[in-house]
């Protein structure tokens, strides 16, 4: 079985880390799972625009776990994609021209345009000979519509632009539904959990819920484990000035969709009835929109913000030490279509606060503390129950590593190829 799979976003997330956001990583732990599988025949593709090209080969460059995995493109097209994208690197620069600046960029406009016109990355050569393709965060492109050979599949992530639109930055819910405009009858989709899957069968009446299938996502094992090497520990703590006291975690990009709002007025509520001179809250995540609403509620409790610690970002190589140290993580999340920050932290063996909506049930089981999101005194109590009770963090500790065990990569890798299999078939 020939697979071509869609490899547009590592490129252009290798040459802008804004986009290295969830969906990148699970684009990339997709392609290192469908990698290692030997019962396929896996070729990478680039269904996007020419300099993606050239990006998506600089990222297989660069990545050892996948730079022997074939590329299916033409060396004549990445050869004037390579000149164009140089081109206009030097352009960007300002580099010393005989003709004016302007006059070039012109030229390299048109140039650009007509490429564009003539060449494209993915194209009927491209897809001849092939069986399936799988496109895992983009829409289906003119050419692949008009390819009737081949088994084509979609992944969607989640509806929540266009379900919540409220919940999102100007309403931004274009890009979702051009997403799903694509999808046509005798198309596949791939969902990462039964929540997106009804959600998508109810919002698209067109499609046979028997060609949409449900593969779990995973939590990296190289990234997220229990880290119990005191100097790193040590060492992640001072680099995101955690003092040497037990903390609450919480990570997710700082928007209104997460509820970070809610978790501090909880914390500074818990901490000032009680009395509790060491408990902290650990932020991770860079600012979404409308973060200014969160910052408010550090303003309003004077107590509370000198506890409440806001890391930024955080490297891949400190997440495990920064988990693993926790009291306890909190995911008090509106909406999620699958919820990879609570599956990370079980994976480092960290007892779980999240919240009973939408997929986040389904990923977490019976190992969880689930509220609703706007609980506050179940929130304040069951972080109380977390801090003055040891045995209790231990056995939801051991839980959360046991149902960590139900989700990974090779597993995702090999349910996806079983879909596969299953529109082959038919």
């Amino acid at each position: 079985m020939k697979i071509l799979y869609d490899i547009s976003l590592l490129g252009i997330g290798h040459y802008d880390s804004v986009n290295r956001t969830g969906t990148f990583r699970v684009v990339e732990n997709m392609a290192y799972g469908l990698a290692g599988l030997q019962d396929i025949d896996l070729k990478f593709c680039v269904s996007q625009n020419l300099p993606v090209l050239v990006q998506c080969l600089d990222y297989l460059a660069s990545n050892e776990k996948l730079e022997k995995k074939s590329l299916a493109y033409s060396k004549h097209e990445a050869f004037i994609a390579r000149k164009l994208y140089q081109y206009n690197i030097r352009l960007n620069k300002g580099s010393q021209y005989t003709l004016p600046l302007r006059v070039l960029r012109k030229l390299y406009r048109i140039a650009n345009r007509l490429a564009e016109r003539h060449m494209a990355p993915l194209d009927a050569k491209v897809l001849r000979n092939i069986d399936v393709f799988h496109s895992p965060c983009f829409a289906f492109t003119h050419i692949l519509k008009e390819a009737k050979n081949i088994k084509k599949f979609l992944t969607i992530h989640d509806l929540i632009p266009v379900l919540y639109p409220h919940l999102f930055e100007h309403n931004n819910d274009e890009g979702l539904k051009r997403i799903l405009n694509s999808i046509s009858p005798e198309d596949y989709v791939i969902c990462v959990s039964n929540s997106t899957k009804n959600d998508l069968c109810n919002y698209l009446k067109n499609i046979d819920p028997r060609k949409v299938f449900v593969t779990h996502l995973a939590a990296a094992p190289d990234i997220f484990y229990p880290c119990s090497n005191p100097e790193k520990i040590a060492d992640v703590r001072k680099k995101y000035y955690i003092p040497n006291a037990p903390y609450i975690l919480s990570l997710c990009t700082l928007e209104p969709r997460k509820n970070v709002d809610h978790i501090i007025r909880c914390f500074a509520k818990l901490i000032q009835e009680q009395n509790i001179k060491d408990l902290y809250l650990v932020l991770v995540g860079t600012k979404g929109w409308s973060y200014s609403k969160i910052f408010e509620e550090l303003a309003n409790f004077g107590l509370a913000k000198e506890r409440v610690i806001l890391t930024g970002y955080v490297a891949d190589e400190d997440l495990a030490a920064l988990y693993s140290t926790a009291l306890a993580f909190t995911y008090l999340s509106f909406y999620e279509g699958f919820g990879l920050p609570p599956l990370e932290a079980m994976q480092c063996g960290v007892p779980v606060i999240s919240s009973n909506t939408s997929s986040l049930p389904e990923v977490l089981g019976d190992a969880a503390i689930k509220l609703d999101p706007l609980d506050v005194d179940g929130l304040c109590q069951s972080i109380l129950k977390l801090y003055s009770n040891s045995s209790l963090r231990e056995r939801m500790s051991l839980q959360s590593i046991e149902q960590a065990k139900y989700f990974s990569w090779e597993r995702c890798a090999q349910e996806t190829v079983k879909a596969y299999k299953t529109a082959m078939s038919s």
